[in-house]
């Protein structure tokens, strides 16, 4: 669940500026997806009102050094991701802090989803564009282009988000998350499936 102040001014490892509310389908709203499904809105709620507008010493303060920074290629946004503290058990949670210039704009909680969902869909995606450049994926996809695209500072390597929704428009999202290598080959395929509540109003 992504936690964001309207009215936050700003100008993207993966990498996202916020002026309206604007749903899961904004840049902000989405960018989550490239590491996890959104989760606890409460939490991130409570998070929001104490960081936003902060600078990022704040969120290294609350939750420790981050395990990568994602940049928005071709864009200025930038999200900060953190371990998801010592509650998490399996390890499979992260905090994702967004960034705008110096200023912390969101704060979002999320599960990582290493298997995605609808398995022989996956597997069909994933037979499409495993070992294809970024272009040659989304030719092969024919889901239209990217919706995001962002490199992690840590690795160097890149990630992009599809809309992967059967019938557009209905239902919650889901969202075909690609991850490439070293070489920008495909390397890996996620389907998300994002609840209709997940990054409520994030700001476009």
């Amino acid at each position: 669940m992504m936690r964001k102040r309207n009215g936050v001014n700003g100008v993207g490892s993966l990498g996202v500026v916020l002026i309206v509310a604007a749903g899961c389908n904004s840049p902000a709203g989405m960018a989550v997806q490239l590491v996890g499904k959104a989760v606890d809105s409460v939490e991130t709620q409570k998070l929001g009102d104490e960081l936003i507008g902060k600078p990022a010493s704040a969120a290294d303060a609350k939750f420790g050094q981050p395990n990568d920074v994602l940049a928005q290629v071709g864009g200025a946004r930038k999200w900060r991701v953190y371990p998801g503290g010592s509650m998490d058990v399996l390890g499979n949670q992260r905090y994702v802090v967004e960034m705008h210039g110096s200023s912390i704009a969101g704060v979002s909680k999320v599960k990582m989803d290493s298997s995605g969902i609808e398995l022989a869909r996956k597997l069909m995606l994933s037979n499409k564009v495993e070992g294809k450049s970024p272009s040659e994926c989304e030719a092969a996809l024919d889901l239209g282009k990217p919706l995001l695209t962002a490199r992690s500072e840590k690795s160097g390597m890149l990630a992009q988000l599809y809309d992967a929704s059967l019938v557009k428009g209905v239902g919650s999202p889901k969202y075909a998350r690609l991850k490439f290598d070293t070489n920008e080959r495909c390397s890996e395929v996620s389907l998300v499936d994002v609840n209709a509540s997940s990054g409520a109003e994030p700001p476009a």
